[in-house]
């Protein structure tokens, strides 16, 4: 017997296949992992005929990872912040409402 709804088979298995969505905490604390990285990256050096000499070329693109991921760490911060202050807000918006409908105070037109 077929399925009686393959789309929603297919979406089910994408949902399966995807797992669980992270949160910010999750990329911010993979991001910062990713920066120290770049930051050792940053210092690499190679060895030719026996002599250390810096390595331009990887500390060059570690540059750049660095300007990158530190743009998205930023706003990865910022928006975490900004959640954990509107969670605050409508915690203390509900605390001095009075429940039932909100009434501006003026009369029918």
């Amino acid at each position: 017997m077929s399925n009686p709804n393959p789309s929603k088979a297919r979406q089910a298995k994408k949902r399966k296949r995807r797992g669980e969505p992270g949160s910010i905490e999750d990329a911010r604390a993979l991001l910062w992992k990713a920066l120290q990285r770049a930051g050792q990256l940053l210092d690499a050096e190679t060895v030719e005929d026996g002599v250390s000499r810096p390595d331009n070329h990887t500390a060059l693109r570690a540059i750049h990872a660095i300007s990158q991921g530190a743009a998205a760490y930023a706003r990865i911060v910022e928006v975490g912040e900004l959640e954990a202050r509107l969670a605050a807000l409508e915690t203390q918006g509900s605390e001095e409402d009075p429940p039932g409908p909100r009434l501006s105070g003026r009369g029918a037109a």
